[in-house]
């Protein structure tokens, strides 16, 4: 338990400064990447996403995995996303920990949802999801992307 509450901890940090630091990319930028994923969520209190995607760049197909922790949810939701990838250098940029705050709620196929989130190695995603299922969250999260074996 006291793994757990650590883990939530390092998530609602990263989750807090990526989403005070993490602006949108300037409607001049143009992305670089793409990426595609799906993942699932369950929240009893805390919230834990998980789930795959694969990262479109310079012609390359990359293979990711996401793991994530959030705070204040109830619940259970599946999102199918797409999110523009700005200030890719090289794909080894993409992996790291992506954090924002987000306040809100899904119901049966009517959820959706678009921010912006941010890394460590200054990669901004624009995140475009929809949502299925029944969820409502509040407070701060973060997701972890890791690159996977072909």
């Amino acid at each position: 338990m006291k793994k757990l509450y650590s883990a939530l901890a390092v998530f609602a940090t990263a989750g807090m400064v990526a989403a005070t630091v993490a602006i949108a990319a300037p409607p001049q930028d143009r992305p670089n990447a793409t990426a595609v994923f799906s993942t699932e969520t369950v929240a009893v209190g805390v919230r834990y996403t998980w789930g795959r995607g694969v990262l479109k760049f310079k012609g390359h197909s990359y293979p990711f995995k996401i793991d994530g922790l959030g705070a204040v949810g109830v619940g259970v939701d599946k999102v199918h996303g797409v999110a523009e990838v700005y200030h890719l250098k090289s794909p080894a940029d993409f992996a790291g920990t992506y954090g924002r705050a987000a306040i809100g709620a899904s119901l049966g196929k009517a959820g959706g949802e678009s921010s912006t989130m941010s890394n460590e190695h200054g990669v901004v995603m624009n995140v475009h999801a929809r949502e299925r299922g029944i969820q409502i969250n509040l407070g701060v999260g973060g997701v972890h992307i890791k690159l996977s074996k072909r």
